[in-house]
Order: C-alpha cells, then structure tokens, then sequence
C-alpha cells in the first residue's frame, strides 16, 4: 500500500489527490490537512438548499463537491485529513461497503485513545466519544476504486458552521450552533497541550500499519498532479456545484449520526425539534 503522508497542502488538493488516486485505478493512504478554511458538498447534497452561498463569498470560502456521500462538512487546518482509496476488486472489501467502517476507523479510534477521549465508533460511520461525535467519515464509488475518508478534529468553529448552513430564521440558526456544541467534541476538550501534526500524524500511520503492514512512502507524481488539478477544475465548476440534490420540503440538519435538527410545519405553525433519525424526540426547543 502507498503512503502519502504530505502534512500541509492546498485546500483543493486535500480532497483532488484522492479523487486523483481513485479515477487512477490506484491505491493509497493520504494523510494531509488544508492550509485554508473550505466547504465541502456530499456527492448527493443540494447546493441551494444547503448552503448560504453569499456568506461564504464574503468570507471568500471555497465551494467544492465530492464524489463521497456524507453531508456538507467545514473544512481547516485544525482537521487531519485520512483517506484511504482501494480498487473495488480488493479482497478487504465486503460486498456492503458500509461494513468496512468497522476496520477502516479503528486507527482514529486506536489514536483518540492515545490521547484519552474514549472514542468508539457511532455506526455507521461517526467516531463519538461519550455520546458526542468526534469524527465525520463517508465513502463512494469513485473511478474503478473506493474511497473511504475520515477526520480527527483537533478543534471546530461552530459559529462559522452555522452561519454556513442555509437555515429559514434566526432561531433555527441559533439552536443549531447550541445544538452542534452539546453534540460534538474535539481533541482540544480532552488535552490541554497543542497536539502536533506530526505526533497525531505518525501515530495515526503506526495504527493503519498494523492493518496493512508496511506502508510505502511516496510523494505525488507528475500523472497524480496533473489528474488532480483537471479534478479540481471540474468539480468546482458551476454545473457540478449546482446539480440538484436530495430536497426536503422542511429544513433538516444532520449533526451527528442518530441527531438531526428539523423544522416541522403544521397546522398549528412551525416546531424546531432535536431529534433522533427514528423520529423519537430528544429535546424540546
């Protein structure tokens, strides 16, 4: 398996060198981070819907779409990035792609517990510890390959979160912001010391290496440059951003796995509920 430990890159290529990898027919492992703040769509999110698009061009936040499901995430420098890319005919890979979620976290988990946050993985796909989400991951076809991508959040802005949300009122806004902060964690609530890149980086790869055995260090290619900045081009282009999407006809928004935030409209006017994804309520607001 290739590694391509390459620590601080562009925003854009934190999410093209694996797209690249993919349509490539090649596998790897890539470990990053994005020098600058974006967002980023899931393959099946509505853009219009979903994002307050004149927010994020007075903030001069980037807009890209991936090929992996999964909602819309924010994206910075306070987040390793590790995303590994397998050919659909790898042997690991069980027929129900969701399945391998189970192997595929447990290096994160293995590192959260290194650093005492007793993470355990929420199915299918988050990595919680006590209760609250501490990591957002998705896979998807992608090329002849697979893609699978995660997170360790060393911190988040759930201000800037909310505010890139598209929501119908104020409230609804406010309540989301309150609603991520009781549903969440990052490593910062665990530590108090500065987490390195590297530290978290070489303890995250030590953790992939006793799934794969050694790992073969490698830096990108002229043939994965230039297949990642022909991606960058096409998936920031106005018809990829702007192709529709999954619609609701009320607001809802996922905030970990089992926890939405959702708009009701009745008969009797407009409720805000935090609920779980069966419909059971979990708090009034």
């Amino acid at each position: 398996m290739d590694l391509y430990n390459l620590g601080e890159v562009s925003w854009w290529e934190s999410q093209c060198f694996y797209h690249a990898l993919a349509h490539l027919g090649r596998e790897g492992l890539i470990v990053c981070y994005p020098s600058s703040p974006y967002v980023c769509l899931g393959l099946h999110d509505d853009l219009d819907q979903e994002i307050d698009r004149e927010y994020c061009e007075k903030l001069r936040i980037p807009i890209f779409r991936r090929e992996t499901g999964g909602g819309v995430v924010y994206l910075d420098s306070r987040q390793v990035f590790f995303q590994l890319v397998l050919r659909r005919d790898n042997p690991q890979l069980p027929l129900r792609r969701y399945r391998y979620y189970g192997k595929f976290l447990q290096p994160a988990i293995c590192v959260y517990r290194q650093y005492g946050v007793p993470a355990e993985i929420k199915a299918p796909a988050d990595i919680a510890a006590a209760g609250r989400k501490c990591s957002g991951n998705a896979c998807g076809d992608v090329g002849d390959c697979v893609a699978y991508v995660g997170n360790i959040l060393l911190d988040f802005d759930y201000a800037i979160m909310s505010n890139i949300l598209k929501v119908p009122y104020p409230q609804f806004r406010e309540h989301l912001y309150q609603a991520m902060q009781a549903n969440m964690t990052t490593l910062n609530d665990w530590v108090n010391y500065s987490v390195s890149y590297d530290d978290l980086s070489s303890t995250l790869i030590d953790e992939f290496k006793m799934q794969w055995g050694e790992l073969n260090p490698r830096m990108p290619d002229q043939e994965l440059i230039d297949k990642s900045s022909e991606i960058y081009q096409r998936f920031t282009a106005e018809e990829w951003l702007g192709m529709p999407g999954r619609r609701y006809p009320d607001r809802k928004i996922k905030i970990a796995e089992g926890v939405v935030l959702m708009e009701r409209k009745g008969q009797v006017g407009t409720v805000l509920d935090l609920l779980a994804t069966n419909g059971r309520k979990i708090n009034a607001l």
